[in-house]
């Protein structure tokens, strides 16, 4: 694979998983996606889980160590 095909998935991937935790997000804050009571605990453990994702992808996006790929 060359540099150029795999900086394309890591936009990719990156604005994937930002939009749909985004997504997600607005519909629990909304009221359109509803949850049996039961759920509290291990949902808002997996929200912190996510959240905490973005941190890595935001942190990958701004390192200085990371590669710069130029047009040719």
């Amino acid at each position: 694979m060359t540099p150029r095909i795999i900086s394309y998935a890591q936009i990719g991937l990156s604005l994937l998983f930002l939009g749909g935790y985004f997504a997600v997000l607005c519909l629990f804050v909304l009221g359109y996606i509803r949850t049996p009571p039961e759920w509290k605990e291990a949902l808002i453990a997996l929200l912190g889980v996510i959240t905490g994702s973005i941190g890595t992808i935001m942190s990958f996006w701004f390192q200085r160590s990371r590669e710069n790929v130029r047009a040719e």
